[in-house]
């Protein structure tokens, strides 16, 4: 750290001062925030807290729930996101993304991979860019107000890197596992018989994944607006 020289008068002559900007009262109190956030998050406390909401969101990622007259039958819809998003608002955005990433973790653990691990890819991208922007955004405007533009903001982002993941990686990478994009159009065709190889992301992207990821983050969104002031409360006694 470069040391401030300051000038002072001393017996009627002027002399400098090597002063540390360590230890100016604004630096001090920067690097006393940044270690009270630090012990803070690997608090007893805040761990355990951590625990509970990722157990709680690894056993709802291992309930699917199909959708077969809305939505083809490999987008299953779990509820997974609602603890992570109350979790995110109640310890910051760092602790929501290991929830994300935890829950994901044991998942794969538990029950393994059905996809090629390509659609736990996507849920990892969905979930990170759900609880990253509504918890930096709640972090600083903690009001009911705050939390619904949190919400919009992360619902936003969680939906917008779906399409573009979709688009350029989760689908390419099935229809490489799968033997082309022809046989993942086939199973579009109960809910869009039109629906062809050639056609396939013109149906796929804003009549599937753009109204179910929209689904899914506004079910998490509500049920995270109407249970986390109560939720908070419980957490705030231990």
């Amino acid at each position: 750290m470069k040391d401030e020289v300051v000038s002072q008068k001393e017996e009627g002559k002027e002399t400098e001062v090597s002063v540390d900007q360590s230890e100016k009262p604004g630096f001090s109190q920067s690097i006393r925030r940044k270690e009270q956030r630090r012990k803070k998050f690997f608090s007893a406390s805040s761990m355990a807290k951590i625990a509970m909401f990722t157990a709680l969101a690894t056993i709802l990622q291992l309930i699917r729930i199909p959708l077969p007259f809305i939505f083809p039958s490999f987008l299953e819809l779990n509820l997974a996101d609602i603890p992570a998003l109350i979790g995110t608002f109640a310890l910051g955005p760092v602790s929501g993304s290991v929830i994300v990433i935890v829950k994901l973790l044991l998942k794969l653990l538990i029950q393994g991979t059905s996809s090629g691990f390509v659609g736990d890819l996507s849920d990892l991208f969905c979930g990170i860019t759900l609880v990253v922007p509504a918890g930096i955004i709640y972090k600083y405007h903690r009001t009911f107000k705050g939390a619904i533009v949190a919400l919009a903001v992360g619902t936003l982002c969680s939906t917008g890197v779906s399409l573009l993941t979709n688009r350029f990686i989760i689908i390419p990478a099935y229809a490489e596992m799968f033997g082309g994009i022809g046989e993942i159009a086939g199973l579009m065709t109960k809910l869009f018989p039109s629906c062809t190889a050639e056609n396939f992301y013109s149906y796929y992207l804003p009549l599937s994944v753009l109204p179910f990821n929209l689904l899914r983050c506004l079910l998490a969104s509500g049920v995270t607006l109407l249970a986390y002031k109560g939720i908070s409360r419980l957490l705030d006694k231990f």
